[in-house]
């Protein structure tokens, strides 16, 4: 999953910390974020007219110019952008909110601050292509998107969850994984196993080769089952002109 977000934020610092948090969490998260700032509230405006919206707006609601307020009664009028507000007073919070803001964050910031700010943004962003699985990890709730997970696998009743960048651990069940997940793209390839079949390179009578060379093997009772739901997939795919 590719975020883009924007930090208005005129004081250098704060712009640095808040871009270093927001990398580390969306990092552990496996999630891409393109971060662009700006100085003030007149030049997000300016942007904003001239760019496609971003995803997420972190805005600090006393710069020199107009307000982070005024600048997002402004966007909010046409965009569709999440909205976080920074700043050093309560005052605010309610107009804040009446904005419909994702969170409103006290300075100075702190990275879980900021990690639950990001995770509150998520679900609105959500799509058919990029749905967010939420699991308890050492770290707290962590969403994984979806479309980044290649397979999991359960070991002593740890679940692992394999991304091309990053293995996230949970005790949560691997029954209680596959419910969350779109039965479209998702196989239960045997007892141990969930697969994302858009990662599936090779598909055999017994086994199946992921991205990346990973071999599971296929449950003995439902491999025809699991055949025929993979064409399916590839059905699926070819219909939307994917593949």
């Amino acid at each position: 999953m590719d975020l883009k977000i924007v930090i208005c934020e005129d004081n250098v610092t704060d712009f640095h910390f808040l871009e270093s948090c927001l990398q580390s969490v969306c990092g552990e998260w496996d999630v891409t974020a393109q971060i662009t700032h700006f100085f003030s509230g007149e030049d997000l405006l300016t942007a904003q007219n001239k760019n496609t919206p971003p995803d997420i707006i972190f805005i600090d609601i006393f710069m020199k110019g107009i307000s982070g307020i005024e600048t997002a009664k402004n966007i909010v009028r046409k965009r569709g952008s999440r909205f976080v507000f920074t700043t050093n007073s309560r005052e605010y919070a309610l107009e804040a909110f009446s904005l419909n803001a994702a969170h409103y964050l006290l300075k100075p910031l702190t990275k879980e601050a900021v990690r639950e700010a990001l995770r509150r943004c998520l679900p609105r962003l959500e799509d058919a292509e990029a749905r967010m699985l939420e699991i308890k990890t050492g770290q707290g709730i962590t969403p994984i998107p979806t479309d980044n997970i290649i397979y999991i696998e359960v070991y002593n009743k740890i679940c692992t969850i394999h991304t091309e960048k990053n293995s996230f651990h949970t005790y949560t069940s691997l029954d209680s994984l596959f419910e969350h997940l779109d039965m479209v793209s998702f196989m239960r390839a045997q007892r141990s196993f969930i697969v994302n079949m858009k990662y599936i390179e090779s598909f055999y009578f017994d086994r199946i080769i992921l991205h990346g060379g990973k071999t599971i093997v296929l449950s003995r009772t439902n491999r025809a089952k699991l055949k025929k739901q993979y064409e399916q997939f590839l059905f699926h795919l070819a219909r939307r002109g994917a593949i």
